[in-house]
């Protein structure tokens, strides 16, 4: 039997790791890393990229908070689907 998990704590996890996801992207883009990696994923796709990837200051921020908030509810659901399993489970 497994113990409840948290759902703050789970939230901030996946907030955490979201975020660090996207701000590696971040690090790609600045480094101009990112726009041979998007033309490899697109001819992988048999897709002919049409757009460059720039970088901008007022998007990052906003960009950073989203995947950090998705990240916060997908892992309060996740914790809330674990915990509603494992009552279930203790039956």
């Amino acid at each position: 039997m497994a113990e409840k998990i948290s759902a703050h704590q789970s939230g901030l996890v996946f907030g955490a790791i979201f975020a660090a996801s996207h701000a590696a992207w971040i690090g790609f883009v600045v480094s101009g890393v990112s726009e041979s990696t998007v033309d490899i994923v697109a001819r992988t796709n048999f897709v002919e990229p049409e757009d460059t990837v720039d970088f901008d200051l007022s998007l990052t921020g906003a960009g950073l908070t989203i995947a950090f908030v998705a990240g916060y509810l997908m892992g309060g659901l996740f914790a809330l689907l674990w915990n509603r399993n494992e009552t279930k489970n203790d039956r």
